[in-house]
């Protein structure tokens, strides 16, 4: 009686050792046909017990995680519809006369620029230095006639909109004969007339 006591104590601690040991294990491949195993499920994942019974219960696909909503990319920045460029100072066709003066070259674009756009302003086909600038300080301007252009383009470099050329003209101040001028200039003497000759008394 208490051999079979003992040998049923014995096959009861051999069984839950046995059951304490199992341990499952998941087995699926990929779209490249690699097989790998998991402590955990996967979707298409196959069941194996590493007591050496395999089986045949496939793992339900758990139930998708919610992704969270990707911040949709960024759409390109709306291109800006300019209504207007135009130069409006100096006037078209100015006249400046003294060698050191400054003219000053004042823009405005409706409605206001693109915050990924660039304002170029050319003077002569010259770009000018400093982009997006609304006004620019021209000095010693050479002399004859000279042009400014402004143009609105996008970050690909295309034109958007084009001002109006304005002309304006670098003249020489007229300068007169140094040798007709200031206070030694005296005017010119009258000729005094030659006197009738004298007729002689008593002739």
């Amino acid at each position: 009686m208490k051999t079979w006591v003992l040998l049923l104590g014995c096959l009861l601690a051999c069984a839950s050792s046995a059951q304490s040991s199992r341990r499952e294990v998941w087995q699926w491949k990929d779209a490249n046909g690699v097989t790998h195993f998991s402590d955990y499920p996967q979707p298409g994942a196959r069941k194996i017990l590493l007591n050496g019974a395999p089986s045949t219960t496939s793992a339900t696909p758990p139930a998708p995680t919610p992704v969270a909503a990707r911040p949709a990319a960024q759409a390109g920045a709306t291109e800006v519809a300019y209504n207007r460029l135009e130069i409006w100072s100096p006037e078209n066709g100015a006249n400046f006369f003294e060698p050191d003066s400054v003219i000053n070259i004042r823009l405005r674009a409706e409605p206001a620029l693109g915050p990924t756009d660039r304002l170029l302003t050319y003077l002569d086909g010259r770009l000018l230095p400093g982009e997006n600038l609304m006004e620019h300080s021209l000095t010693n301007v050479e002399r004859g006639v000279h042009s400014v252009t402004s143009v609105i383009v996008n970050r690909d470099g295309r034109e958007l909109i084009r001002s109006a050329p304005l002309v304006f003209h670098m003249k020489q101040t007229t300068v007169n004969n140094p040798r007709n001028q200031g206070p030694a200039v005296r005017p010119p003497q009258p000729v005094p007339m030659p006197r009738p000759p004298t007729t002689p008394r008593g002739g």
